[in-house]
């Protein structure tokens, strides 16, 4: 039996966090997985994220306080022999750092997925990454070919493996667009374009807000997620004038329906990776507006999408409209992605690098 232990910074709702999930979730009968958050307790995380409570006898919450704590990678170390773990999988630059602490002297397989790139402009972070990355025992995955590229242009090493990060594109299909609407509340009448995230800065939701002002009235825009900017986007949408046109579902516990409500999914990002959401919209059917930015070109289809520059509502209405305005062929979307980054592809190429 593979025992593998995925460690992860928290586990809040976000695109990293669910492709851990589903390394739990789809795990095959040879491998057993377990999930330690370096931050946050139980209660914490399940109150804020009620999917995790059906895998809480794999997750382990360490409840680390803020800045570096050595007595964290203790506990790691103690966690991996007392599961007797096989492999150790980290993600981002924080769990590799008390991962190769934890592991100091034992043979244990280590992987480690980078997620983006852009974290790496800044130089302690680029320094300590590529100082914890010289240990040859490091499995580097890249989830995604520009990805990858990236890493070897700033870190100085090529990525080991790629493995394009995958959804379940059995659950999240082509459905009713009138009973999706209807199971969330939005106007059935209306053109929908879908946000969905973190409402942080580097998500560009401003960008999108400023677009939508220069579109039809009949637009409106759903955006799904929470986070630290949602009072300054409900103050902006205010400003404009635009809150009789913008639909906040908050904390989404039906994502399915929230794409197939919508007539087109838009990512105006700042900075991004390789996002779960841009590719559970694609396998809903839908067509995207994203930023031509970190993987977005690697999973964005050639046909039925048009990347922009961040930071332009102009150029962002214009492509929004282009879309909305042009049919697109839902299935061969969907297959896309179906080929590209299935769930069940990526958990079997990182289950066979885990010893």
């Amino acid at each position: 039996m593979v025992r593998t232990l995925q460690v992860v910074q928290h586990l809040r709702p976000g695109g990293l966090e669910k492709l851990v999930l589903n390394l739990v979730r789809f795990a095959s009968s040879k491998h057993r997985v377990y999930v330690a958050s370096l931050e946050e307790t139980a209660t914490s995380a399940i109150s804020a994220w009620p999917e995790l409570a059906a895998f809480k006898n794999q997750l382990i919450f360490l409840n680390k306080p803020s800045g570096i704590h050595l007595q964290t990678a203790y506990q790691l170390r103690k966690i991996i022999n007392k599961l007797k773990i096989t492999t150790v999988h980290s993600h981002h630059l924080g769990p590799l750092l008390y991962s190769r602490l934890a592991l100091l002297g034992l043979s244990t397989t280590h992987i480690h997925t980078e997620h983006d790139s852009w974290h790496l402009e800044e130089p302690k972070q680029q320094t300590l990454t590529r100082w914890l990355l010289k240990n040859k025992h490091v499995e580097l995955v890249a989830d995604a070919p520009t990805i990858a590229k990236d890493l070897h242009q700033r870190l100085g090493r090529p990525a080991d493996h790629i493995i394009n990060n995958g959804i379940d594109c059995h659950f999240y299909c082509i459905g009713d667009q009138a009973n999706a609407r209807h199971d969330l509340a939005l106007p059935q009448k209306q053109i929908l374009i879908g946000c969905a995230g973190r409402l942080v800065s580097e998500k560009g939701i401003d960008t999108m807000l400023l677009a939508l002002s220069s579109l039809p009235e009949h637009y409106h825009l759903v955006i799904a997620g929470d986070g630290e900017q949602f009072s300054n986007l409900k103050q902006l949408a205010c400003r404009l004038q635009l809150e009789h046109r913008i639909h906040w579902l908050g904390y989404c516990k039906n994502m399915r329906s929230f794409y197939r409500a919508i007539d087109v999914f838009c990512m105006p990002s700042r900075h991004e990776g390789l996002p779960l959401a841009l590719l559970e919209a694609q396998a809903c059917g839908k067509p995207i507006v994203a930023s031509n930015i970190g993987a977005i070109p690697d999973v964005a289809h050639p046909e039925n999408s048009v990347l922009i520059s961040p930071n332009d509502p102009v150029q962002l209405a214009h492509a929004l409209d282009h879309v909305l305005t042009h049919k697109t062929n839902e299935t061969k979307t969907a297959h896309f992605i179906q080929h590209v980054a299935d769930v069940r592809t990526m958990t079997a190429a990182y289950e066979a690098l885990a010893k």
